[in-house]
């Protein structure tokens, strides 16, 4: 179990003190080889939610498995970290969703909407959405991020999973990752599981 029931405020001294501890008393520093020459072969892609904790659930060890994480857990949207990981060595991407997900309760539209109600320029995201390549390279420096943000809009609006099951979610993202990216080298393998949030147990789709 954790050994705090709430976090520290962020910024505060009890944030610093609880690292400060934490330095002193547990950490272990992997360096250099140690760790680059011995990548783990495995990582878990899942989803951003507080109540998802990998290690703890999956009783996973130290330093051997990569977590990959953003929200709904989807595969789409981290590919240029999914090729990075094949690059340092996983050769199995574990792919675990769970029952209570945002992506049932929230869509993109309602993002957009939200975003669009409390930002201090609501119409950003339009202009990122009609942007043209030209005016994308204009800005010196900020290329990598300005091309990103475009089309951004159009990719949140895509967020929920509908009426789709979360079986039928897992399997979606590992037929897409497994079979129609064509990133996965062919040694690599690719699995998806389930995580219940009431039972906190898991199992495997496929």
């Amino acid at each position: 179990m954790p050994p705090y029931p709430t976090t520290a405020p962020v910024p505060s001294q009890e944030l610093l003190d609880r690292n400060a501890k934490y330095a002193s008393e547990s950490h272990k520093p992997k360096l250099g080889q140690a760790h680059w020459g011995n990548i783990p072969h495995h990582a878990v892609v899942t989803c951003m939610d507080s109540r998802i904790n990998p290690h703890e659930q999956l009783g996973l060890g130290i330093n051997d498995t990569a977590v990959i994480r953003n929200a709904g857990g989807g595969v789409a949207e981290i590919l240029p970290t999914i090729l990075a990981a094949q690059k340092f060595g996983v050769r199995h991407f574990m792919l675990l969703k769970h029952t209570d997900c945002g992506g049932f309760h929230l869509t993109g539209t309602e993002i957009v909407e939200h975003f669009k109600a409390h930002a201090k320029d609501s119409g950003v995201l339009d202009r990122y959405s009609t942007e043209s390549e030209s005016e994308s390279n204009s800005e010196p420096g900020g290329d990598l991020y300005l091309k990103e943000l475009k089309g951004v809009k159009d990719k949140v609006k895509e967020f929920g999973f509908g009426t789709a099951t979360i079986e039928e979610i897992v399997l979606r993202d590992v037929e897409f990752l497994k079979e129609k990216s064509g990133l996965m080298f062919e040694e690599t393998e690719v699995s998806g599981w389930v995580l219940d949030d009431e039972t906190g147990k898991i199992r495997q789709i496929v």
